[in-house]
């Protein structure tokens, strides 16, 4: 397989799409117009989900699967106030929920900000609102003004800038998973070793359900889920607790909250990256969970792995990630593709 360079400029495009779960047609259409000219097969299934298959030099004996989810965390419009402000809810793990962060609502943009009770009249004694405590403004006069802008049920995503900074590092929101899409994106485009399907799924952050579907369909023996993880390398968190690091190469996870891995894959990655001198790490703790949860235990069982992008702040308007570990990323998933083709 020919590898190439990680397109900055294509997760830019999907970091800036808003794809809260539930609504990823932005995310979806993005990504079809990418691959579409140079995959066999490309479809959208009753889920949502958006499939493709693209022929390698070889068809393997085993089907693999690779699996990346469009959607991101956000909220959703559930109630008008008389005064004119929103109540939401969260769509999947929004942690923390702070006041004067910038949203968009539904299709149309409408700007919002999260506000809250202040501080002094709150009672709370860490200051940290919960999702019960909080509201969106949009600048609406009244609750007639606000339902003129049919905004009940819409979702909400966080308003955040895409950019570089400081040695190597980006600063974006949805990069859990958009580094997934793109990396699939990317190889999609390349020559492949082997026959690839590739799962764009849906609902990730709400439980899997594309996952499920996707894999129904498809039907693999080996999957690669590409996802981004939590790190909480920062000052006054002990090693341990860490769980990964930016900087320190793409994450290889032996087990989640939702997953244990299969050993041979997970052996199978790590044995690729010492080979070709690519830098990988373990969590350091069990910590988050992955479509590979669903994906595992569909139809007959699939023997699944993960790669990971190692990232702060998850679930939030500013995730920050390595430039370098995108780019590792993108090697290493490449390279499982090429040692798949000769046998697993």
């Amino acid at each position: 397989m020919e590898r190439g360079a990680f397109d900055f400029e294509l997760l830019k495009k999907l970091c800036l799409a808003n794809g809260v779960s539930g609504f990823e047609d932005e995310v979806r259409d993005i990504i079809k117009g990418e691959i579409l000219p140079f995959c066999d097969d490309v479809m959208t299934d009753a889920a949502g989900n958006l499939l493709a298959f693209k022929k390698g030099r070889v068809c393997t004996e085993k089907k693999l699967m690779l699996c990346a989810h469009m959607d991101e965390v956000g909220f959703c419009v559930k109630h008008i106030n008389d005064d004119g402000t929103l109540l939401v809810d969260e769509v999947g793990m929004v942690t923390p929920i702070m006041p004067s962060k910038r949203v968009m609502i539904g299709k149309r943009r409408i700007p919002g900000v999260i506000g809250s009770k202040p501080v002094h009249l709150s009672g709370k004694s860490d200051g940290v609102p919960s999702i019960r405590d909080i509201f969106i403004d949009i600048g609406a006069h009244d609750k007639a003004d606000a339902e003129s802008m049919d905004v009940f049920g819409e979702y909400a995503a966080f308003e955040s800038d895409f950019c570089e900074f400081g040695n190597g590092l980006i600063k974006a929101k949805a990069l859990d998973d958009r580094i997934g899409c793109a990396i699939m994106c990317v190889l999609a485009k390349t020559e492949l070793d082997c026959d690839v399907y590739f799962a764009f799924t849906v609902g990730e952050e709400i439980g899997g359900v594309g996952a499920a579907a996707a894999t129904y369909r498809i039907d693999p023996d080996v999957c690669l889920v590409l996802e981004g993880t939590t790190a909480s390398d920062l000052s006054g968190i002990t090693d341990e607790n860490a769980v990964c690091r930016a900087g320190f190469g793409p994450v290889s996870p032996f087990m989640d909250r939702g997953t244990m891995y299969d050993g041979e894959i997970y052996s199978f990655i790590r044995a690729i990256a010492e080979k070709n001198g690519i830098p990988c790490q373990t969590k350091t703790k069990i910590a988050g969970g992955t479509d590979a949860r669903n994906i595992a235990k569909a139809k007959n069982g699939v023997k699944v792995g993960a790669l990971s992008l190692a990232c702060r702040y998850i679930h939030t308007p500013s995730s920050v990630a390595s430039k370098r570990d995108m780019q590792n990323m993108l090697e290493l998933s490449s390279l499982f593709i090429s040692e798949f083709a000769r046998g697993l």
